[in-house]
């Protein structure tokens, strides 16, 4: 009987790496697909999720802790949500003292990868009609054993007292997902979600804030404080031009040519409304901007409004009577 040879059983490194069982990449997004697909719309538990403001929160250098913490608006996110009852305590000298507190079990690539979402100890979450901080966090399961693929965020959550963390918004109106480029566009331009400084962030810490859904033609009725900048659309012609119901700021170049705007008709345009239009190539000395009226509409009383100077800019508001010059 031959013998074979050592060299014929020694182990060799092979060239390709053969591809993993069961945990390929694909089987990792359909493992995701199924968890999104329960959580969200068969046995997942909704809830608004409220981020601390990392850039805006007054963090101490040394001990890592802010004393008024900024918050960004709220998301909405689906999971599964364990209630973990009463728990009733006895100080010596102060009496019972009742906690309860919840754990949420968070998707975590549906809220990593989809929501661009990170949960961390000191957010607060709303359930139901009440608010929770989270106080600890973990990750205990993993997806086949891989140690770098963990699917579950566990949050430990307590109640948080009243008065602690307080801030107003429209249920209907939380977002699924962080949008820092979502703004509002009134007069039938479409819908939006209203953010303060600059789109992202909310001076919970100091206050309260409103997440704020507008739809065309609303009316704010109160005082607005942002916290920031406001950004405003601006438009760039260089032909004659008829003024759009999303446009603001009309800036015109008029280095080949004379430009008219036309302005939109009263009749159909709401009292209060304010147009902005500049000379923004230096040119209107040589070919003028002609702001005209729509129809038998007025600017101040006459048919049209000439801008003959150079970078003159003109700000005009619509009554029942007509367009007036500011």
């Amino acid at each position: 009987m031959a013998r074979r040879k050592k060299a014929d059983t020694a182990w060799e490194q092979p060239a390709v790496p053969p591809p993993p069982l069961f945990t390929g990449q694909k089987e990792k997004d359909f493992v995701k697909q199924v968890n999104d697909e329960l959580i969200e719309r068969v046995i997942g538990q909704q809830i608004a999720y409220f981020s601390i403001d990392i850039d805006r929160s007054p963090f101490h250098p040394i001990y890592g802790e802010a004393i008024q913490k900024t918050f960004l608006p709220p998301i909405r996110v689906y999971a599964l949500i364990k209630w973990e009852g009463q728990t009733n305590l006895f100080s010596e000298g102060i009496g019972i003292d009742k906690a309860t507190s919840i754990e949420i079990h968070f998707h975590k690539r549906r809220l990593t990868e989809d929501q661009v979402l990170y949960v961390r100890e000191g957010d607060f979450v709303l359930y139901g009609d009440r608010y929770y901080e989270i106080v600890s966090t973990a990750e205990p399961k993993q997806l086949f054993g891989q140690a770098e693929s963990k699917f579950e965020i566990v949050a430990k959550c307590m109640r948080a007292r009243e008065g602690t963390f307080n801030p107003q918004f429209t249920a209907g109106t939380v977002p699924q997902r962080k949008e820092y480029t979502t703004s509002a566009t009134p007069n039938g331009g479409g819908n939006g979600i209203v953010r303060p400084n600059g789109g992202g962030g909310s001076a919970v810490g100091a206050g309260t804030f409103t997440t704020l859904t507008v739809n065309s033609n609303s009316t704010l009725n109160g005082a607005v404080t942002l916290g920031s900048s406001v950004f405003f659309k601006a438009t760039l012609v260089s032909n004659n031009y008829t003024v759009l119901p999303s446009d603001y700021i009309i800036g015109v170049n008029t280095t080949s040519n004379p430009v008219t705007i036309t302005l939109p008709a009263v009749s159909s345009t709401n009292s209060g409304r304010t147009l902005i239009i500049k000379d923004e190539a230096g040119y209107a000395s040589t070919n003028p901007i002609y702001l005209s009226g729509s129809g038998s509409d007025t600017i101040d009383g006459d048919s049209s409004l000439i801008i003959d100077s150079d970078h003159i800019a003109v700000a005009i508001y619509c009554t029942s009577t007509g367009w007036h010059i500011i």
